[in-house]
């Protein structure tokens, strides 16, 4: 099967659905929306979460620091890659563009980042590469959008919980 790259998304809560879609920009500059379940985002959360653990340079030098302290460096860490963040242009989607649901997410991961391979019952899988601060970024961006749809924040750690970005404008664009 092939593989398509995206250059950029646009994470959306769409409500009619009840699900999160990602407006895809191939590399061909086409547009695509990868439609994900709460379910399926549970599990890669979680999984992103325990790889920004492993790759978090700042908490390998000093492994032997008390959780209060690993939970403080997450979140300066976690802080300094929102407030980095650039705004873009959303992608936006047609109605030609090709509507994807996610079955499966593949995550390779290396200690820079990871690639997301999204896949399902389509013609091609689509991947995304972040780096860490790029996925830090966007779990920030899915964090307050989860809570904006009001879905339970359990899978969510404490030290994502006071990050600046949650008192961001509703019509902040969310990429």
């Amino acid at each position: 099967m092939k593989s398509e790259n995206l250059k950029r998304i646009t994470t959306e809560y769409m409500e009619l659905e009840d699900r999160i879609r990602l407006a895809g920009l191939t590399d061909g500059n086409q547009t695509v929306s990868i439609w994900l379940t709460m379910r399926l985002l549970k599990r890669l959360i979680s999984h992103c979460l325990k790889l920004l653990e492993k790759n978090t340079s700042e908490l390998k030098e000093a492994p032997t620091q008390s959780e209060q302290s690993r939970k403080s460096i997450q979140n300066f860490v976690q802080q300094s890659a929102e407030q980095q963040i650039v705004e873009e242009t959303a992608v936006t989607v047609t109605k030609n563009s090709p509507n994807h649901l996610t079955a499966e997410i593949d995550v390779k991961d290396d200690h820079a980042g990871v690639t997301l391979i999204f896949k399902g019952e389509f013609s091609s899988n689509y991947s995304i590469y972040l780096s860490n601060q790029q996925l830090r970024q966007w779990l920030g961006m899915l964090h307050i959008i989860w809570q904006k749809a009001d879905w339970s924040t359990l899978i969510w750690p404490d030290w994502m919980s006071s990050s600046p970005q949650e008192t961001a404008s509703v019509a902040t664009p969310i990429h």
